[in-house]
């Protein structure tokens, strides 16, 4: 079995749902522009971009938050605070659930479901490497961001992961049944490549 399946609590919270039927904002945007990176964290052993100006503020050791409400804003939101959440410790995983995604069923039975379980760490050889993202659906108020991650035996696999603009910030609407996780052949051509950005 490859490895990214094997890697469903890491990605488990590349978390998401399709975001439905949203509209297309009428505001002219690009989803194909990429973020202006201003340096990569280390978030429970995954690398993970912070940009200049689309966020997020704050340190990773409080809920990633302060996005720019942009199709750029929702794909660092995507990543950074899935991330985070997947690899979030028995001791912090409530708070940064909190932080991070919107009040709904999702949150809620990802709660219940996390505090069942106890987690010691992320292991190296199911951790994935972030290699961009394609954005399926933008709005005003919604987001569905497709994260490309490579595992070490360098599988590709595609976690959809949808963010809602509420509160004056994008924040993780979690999935009320199972996250969707595609096995990839490839890179996606219309890929909004980060790997370039890593210094």
């Amino acid at each position: 079995m490859r490895r990214w399946a094997r890697a469903v609590v890491v990605a488990v919270a590349l978390v998401a749902v399709s975001c439905g039927d949203s509209e297309t904002t009428e505001t002219a945007v690009s989803l194909t522009d990429p973020p202006q990176i201003a340096r990569w964290v280390t978030v429970g052993g995954i690398e993970v971009p912070i940009g200049t100006t689309d966020g997020p503020r704050g340190g990773e050791w409080e809920p990633f938050a302060g996005f720019s409400h942009t199709p750029q804003g929702a794909a660092l939101a995507a990543i950074t605070q899935s991330v985070q959440l997947a690899t979030a410790s028995d001791r912090t995983w409530s708070q940064i659930l909190s932080g991070v995604a919107a009040p709904g069923e999702g949150r809620d039975l990802y709660a219940a479901h996390r505090s069942l379980v106890e987690m010691s760490g992320t292991d190296p050889e199911m951790v994935p490497t972030i290699v961009g993202y394609t954005i399926a659906d933008y709005s005003d108020t919604a987001a569905t961001v497709d994260v490309v991650q490579r595992f070490s035996d360098d599988s590709l696999a595609s976690a959809t992961t949808q963010v809602v603009w509420i509160d004056g910030d994008w924040r993780l609407n979690l999935p009320s049944d199972t996250a969707t996780i595609t096995a990839l052949d490839g890179v996606p051509s219309e890929l909004v490549d980060l790997e370039d950005t890593r210094k």
